[in-house]
Formats: C-alpha cells, sequence, structure tokens
C-alpha cells in the first residue's frame, strides 16, 4: 500500500511539467466531464475539439496514459474505437477558493479549450466580470457565469475601483478579464486605482490566473528547436506563432513580440522592424481578421 501511496504523489502534481499539447487534452477534457456530463470521449472527439495534429494528439494521449492521468476504453460497439476519459484520482485539480479580492485573469489564445478549470471556478464565483475589447463574450458566456459582464472601457478607473471595493468588502470578489500582451496599457489605469487606494488595514488583494499563452506555446516550439506556424482564431484575432531564423518585415498587425533563447538565458521583446535577431526565435503576432 505504501508503494502505491508514493506511485501516486508522484503522479500528481506534475501537470505544469507536461507539455502544452497534453495540457490543452486535459482542460478539454475536464470541460467534456465536468460541464457536458460525459463519460467517455472519442479520439476524434480530442481532434475537433483542441485543433491539435493527429500525431501530435496521440503522442499527447500516450503520455497521459504512462502518467496515469487518462483511462482508455475499447467502445463496446465499435471495437477498433476507443474511448478516453480523465482518472481523476491522479489528477490534481487545480482547485482554488475564490476569496474576496480582484482577479486578473489573463486569456491567453482565448480559445474555449485553452481555457483552464481554474478560470472558469473564477468566473463561476465571481460577481462582476469587467472585459476588456480583446475578450470574446462567447469565451465568458461558455461558463454559464451568473455574474453580471460588464465592458471595462466603459467605466473610469476611480469608478472601477470603487465597484471592486464594495463587492471585495462584502465578501464577494470581481475579475478583469483580458490579454496581458495586447491590454497592457489598457488595463494599468485601473489596476494603479486598486493599488493607489489600498492602505495597510484595508487592502483589496489581487490574484492573477493565467490561460495557456501563446508565449508557452512559442517557448515549446523553440525547446523543440523547431521551425514551424501555428495560428489560433479568437473571434476577430488571429494569434499566429512563428518560429524561424529568417527575420521577419511584419505588417499589418496589432501587435507583435519577439521570443528567443540566447547565450545570456530567454529574452521576450516587442517586436520592431528596424532590430535584427539572429539564430531561432518566435514570433508572436496579433493580426486582426
Amino acid at each position: 500500500m505504501k508503494g502505491e501511496h508514493n506511485e501516486e504523489e508522484e503522479t500528481v502534481g506534475t501537470l505544469e511539467e507536461l507539455p502544452l499539447s497534453a495540457r490543452l487534452i486535459i482542460n478539454y477534457l475536464e470541460f467534456e466531464h465536468l460541464i457536458n456530463n460525459k463519460n467517455y470521449i472519442t479520439f476524434k472527439e480530442i481532434i475537433d475539439g483542441t485543433g491539435l495534429g493527429t500525431r501530435t494528439a496521440r503522442n499527447a494521449i500516450n503520455l497521459l496514459r504512462k502518467r496515469g492521468l487518462i483511462e482508455t476504453y475499447l467502445d463496446v460497439k465499435e471495437r477498433r474505437r476507443y474511448m478516453y476519459r480523465l482518472n481523476f484520482r491522479n489528477l490534481t485539480q487545480d482547485r482554488i477558493d475564490v476569496t474576496p479580492g480582484l482577479y486578473a485573469i489573463d486569456i491567453g489564445l482565448g480559445t474555449i479549450p485553452s481555457m483552464t478549470f481554474r478560470i472558469y471556478r473564477v468566473l463561476r464565483a465571481t460577481a462582476v466580470a469587467f472585459y476588456t475589447d480583446s475578450v470574446p463574450t462567447s469565451y465568458l458566456e461558455f461558463t454559464k457565469c451568473t455574474c453580471a459582464m460588464q465592458r471595462l472601457v466603459n467605466y473610469e478607473p476611480q469608478g472601477f475601483e470603487e465597484i471592486v471595493y464594495t463587492i471585495a468588502n462584502n465578501g464577494g470578489s470581481v475579475a478583469l478579464v483580458m490579454d496581458s500582451l495586447l491590454d497592457s496599457q489598457v488595463v494599468k489605469p485601473y489596476l494603479d486605482a486598486i493599488y493607489q487606494s489600498s492602505d495597510g488595514n484595508n487592502r483589496i488583494m489581487i490574484y492573477r490566473v493565467v490561460g495557456v499563452s501563446p508565449i508557452q506555446v512559442a517557448l515549446e516550439l523553440l525547446l523543440m528547436e523547431r521551425e514551424d506556424k501555428v495560428s489560433y482564431r479568437r473571434d476577430n484575432i488571429i494569434i499566429r506563432v512563428i518560429t524561424t531564423k529568417e527575420t521577419l518585415q511584419l505588417r499589418d498587425y496589432i501587435k507583435a513580440y519577439v521570443l528567443a533563447m540566447g547565450n545570456d538565458g530567454l529574452w521576450f521583446k516587442e517586436y520592431d522592424m528596424g532590430n535584427n535577431f539572429n539564430g531561432l526565435k518566435a514570433y508572436i503576432v496579433y493580426l486582426k481578421v
């Protein structure tokens, strides 16, 4: 029994070490099980739901099976088809007690399969969800959140701070939903208003919640030393991650960043057409559809 317990402890808590493809599958299965009440998921459903390629999905499923995080069953009606489900005994849920305060949610890719269970839990528990214009309302509506959804720019920073202060001091929580790469300047005055209004005795707690980030995708491609292109569509925005040794001249983009691994470690900069970057690097580009 002791050996079994140790083996389970080795499995639990390893989610952050998994490749992005495996984490996307876990996120997708969580929602299918816990929200759509499905007991088993087919391989085709995993492909359609995550957008992963067939080979990538198979490799990720095999890894998850070895870790004991998913279970496989043969469909008795169609014996050549396998069905999958999460093994919740070995899966550490991202449990979060939603305590009073402000939750700054970075949606990252912002597609439904990339939504983490942590984001889902926070949005379901908040009284008000303020969102920036880069966040699709469909992303919020998917959670079946009963919170009030408010467009952030309809409020001044001081008015925003007053609402957060009132709700937090009455035992509730507020969400600020954004894309941190696109919205850093937009949300800054609102977060500054919270910091400036807080004192030592009556401080509003700010918690950061992060989805699957395009930086994670870029870093994974760099670690594989692979030149590649991947795209994600989020409403009227396309997020494109390109790894290449060439120096790209980008045009007609909303925002763009460059991630590279040099002798001094990782560096991450906003794209500048005049800069030259040597070696393999990842471009993260936001484009209008």
